[in-house]
This record gives C-alpha cells, structure tokens and sequence, in this order.
C-alpha cells in the first residue's frame, strides 16, 4: 500500500496542524525503533484508505521515505466502520494525551452528543471531569465573543497555550463587553496569568473602562481642575489603585500593576518612566496627579 494514496479521515480528532519539530522529532523514534503503533485505515465510499489514527505517524513516514513507499502490511490495520465507530477509535487513541486542544475537545463533545451519548459517557470517553465538560462544551457557544486571540491559544494543547478553558470560562462568565474581553485576553497572554488570577484582573479592568468614561463624560469641565492643581505649586506626586511591579532587565525598569482594592504611593521616576514610554507597559491604573511647574 503506497503512502502517498493514502488521505485523513474526516472523523480524525486532531484538527491543528503539526509543527515540523513534532514531525521530526517522532520520525528520529520511527528510524530508532521502527513503528510501534499501526496506522488505522478504513475504505471510504471512494474506494480510497483514509487514516482513522496515525496522522502524525504517516506525516513522519512521508517524512522519512517519501511518498512513493509502500507500507508493510505489519505497519497498518483496515477496520470496516461506519462514521461514528471511527471517530470513537480516533478519539480513543488521542484522548489520554495532554496534546489534545479545547478546541478539539469541544469539536469531540458536540460531535458525541449528536451521537446521543449522555454527558456522563461522554466525560468518560474524553477522560475529564463533568466540571471541565460543561466548560468544554460551553466554548462553541460563546464564540461569537471569543477574540480571535482566544481561539488560536484555545486550538494549541494546554501544554503549549497561555490561555485555556479555565481562564476562558472566568472571562465569559463574568462580563460580555467585548472591550473588556479583548482587553483581559491581552493581559491573559502578555503575562501568562494562571486562571485564578483572573476574576480579579477582570475587575481592574472593568474599573478602568468606568473611570475612563467617567473622564471621558466630563469633557473641557475636567480642565479647570487640572488648572487648579497646577496653581496650587506643590510637588508631582501620583497614586494608583493597584499592585506595583517594578521588573528590572539589564538597565531597563519597566512597570506593571495588578488591581487592589487601596492606593499606593508610587515614586516620580516610575511614573515619568511611564509617561516617555507608555508602549512598553501593559498595565490598568487610576491616576490622582497633583502637578508643579518647572522652574526653566
């Protein structure tokens, strides 16, 4: 049976391409220790053999030998299978590895619940627990929501994303602006935030959205304060609602804050770091400034 006749099935589990060091890294095992697991094939209604299970593996043998190499009969198996039958057998093989996606996760729920598996089986067959279930299977219908930053991280194994259902479920839950999404996505990925950091990082940033518009509301009003603050000659000083992190690389300082609940002093120099270079921060804060003129 030559490799090269051969395509993937429609009801392989794995939808996301795989990368080059995947594939190289499993053809060095394949030339170290031959194929230890077979392809699986079935014959669809063509009359072609499509692999079930072993995506990876005929990408490594085409890898490795080309497309012209005919697979021993040893190294394949040809199951006669309807649809269902073979998804299940693809999703048998692929659910034990952590390289599963929540994307993919979700494709398998609904896909088993058109079957007419109940919940239980179907937290059984994907090996999570009925928690994670209903967050997995909850993915497709916030899509319209989802930025598109969200899906990419979401359609990578957990291993290898920033951001996973868990963080996702906190974010949807709690809000459907889709500003603040965007924005909480942004943060997710920018500091690689664990999930129970989120509800909190959430609120700083719905904080924000509010003080914003609240200034924004004030208009040429807003002027007279600041006109005042100025005349009353005292030192710059500044406070913000949230917590300060000064990160030091090499001779750069850069600023990042997460949101607490009381003010902080926080010394000039942090602050004028921010003013001259507000593209290499990525942080939520409310400023209370107080300003003095330069003496020139």
């Amino acid at each position: 049976m030559r490799i090269g006749d051969l395509i993937i099935s429609n009801c392989n589990i794995r939808t996301r391409n795989v990368s080059d060091i995947d594939i190289e890294s499993l053809s060095e095992s394949i030339k170290s220790h031959k194929l230890i697991s077979k392809l699986v094939l079935r014959k669809n209604s063509d009359g072609v053999y499509e692999v079930i299970a072993g995506r990876r593996r005929l990408k490594a043998l085409k890898n490795i030998f080309g497309e012209d190499y005919e697979l021993p009969e040893d190294e394949y198996i040809i199951m006669d299978v309807d649809d269902g039958e073979a998804f299940i057998i693809s999703l048998t093989e692929n659910v034990n590895r952590v390289n599963l996606s929540p994307m993919d996760l979700n494709r398998a729920y609904l896909r088993l619940n058109q079957m007419g598996k109940k919940d239980k089986e179907i937290a059984l067959l994907l090996n999570v627990s009925p928690h994670r279930l209903k967050r997995l299977a909850s993915l497709s219908m916030n899509i319209t929501r989802m930025p598109e930053e969200a899906k990419e991280e979401l359609s990578k194994p957990i291993t290898e994303s920033r951001l996973n259902d868990l963080h996702w479920s906190h974010i949807s839950n709690k809000t459907e602006d889709p500003e603040i999404i965007k924005d909480t996505v942004d943060y997710i990925l920018d500091h690689e935030t664990i999930p129970k950091d989120v509800p909190s990082i959430l609120r700083s940033i719905e904080k924000q959205h509010k003080d914003n518009e609240t200034v924004s509301d004030l208009g040429d009003d807003s002027s007279t304060e600041e006109k005042t603050s100025v005349s009353q000659d005292v030192p710059i000083n500044y406070t913000h609602k949230g917590e300060l992190f000064l990160i030091k690389e090499g001779d750069k300082e850069t600023l990042k804050v997460i949101g607490k609940d009381e003010d902080e002093e926080v010394p000039i120099d942090h602050y004028l770091e921010y003013l001259r270079h507000p593209e290499d921060f990525k942080c939520y804060v409310t400023f209370k400034l107080k300003i003095k003129p330069i003496d020139k």
